[in-house]
């Protein structure tokens, strides 16, 4: 499965420096935009979102940081991308701040695509090109292209 078959142009997002989140409203900010764009219960999600970051941390490296969930309410697999001006901490692998947030949500009875799906967007954030184009943008329609 392509980025691009889960990833709604809606459901990306630039946070400006003076609205720089907290990493618990980041979490928060990720389930808004699913519940705004793909319909998904809002609190539920959060709190899908919170218990995962407690069982271990989804910041990557690199400042990326993949939070995702699975639940029997979600219908299909679907994507939230948050690029951030300013980094904050998120207990990733390598201790450095994330700016580079790819969310996702998906239905438990669909395994082998999620992965599938978790994987590919793993890989292509880890694109150091991928990188740079992401980090040298604040428009979500590049960030799409960029992503897709």
């Amino acid at each position: 499965m392509e980025i691009k078959e889960f990833l709604s142009p809606e459901a990306v997002v630039f946070i400006p420096k003076e609205n720089t989140p907290s990493k618990k409203d980041l979490l928060r900010l990720v389930a808004e935009i699913a519940s705004n764009v793909y319909g998904l219960d809002l609190e539920s999600s959060f709190a899908a979102l919170e218990e995962r970051e407690m069982a271990s941390s989804t910041g990557m490296g690199q400042g990326i940081a993949l939070p995702h969930a699975r639940s029997d309410d979600y219908e299909h697999i679907v994507g939230i991308f948050v690029r951030l001006e300013s980094p904050i901490e998120f207990d990733s692998i390598d201790r450095k701040p994330v700016d580079l947030v790819f969310g996702m949500f998906a239905p438990n009875n669909s395994s082998i695509e999620y992965l599938k799906s978790l994987s590919g967007v793993a890989r292509k954030l880890r694109e150091e090109e991928t990188q740079q184009f992401l980090r040298s943008t604040v428009e979500p329609k590049e960030i799409l292209s960029i992503l897709t």
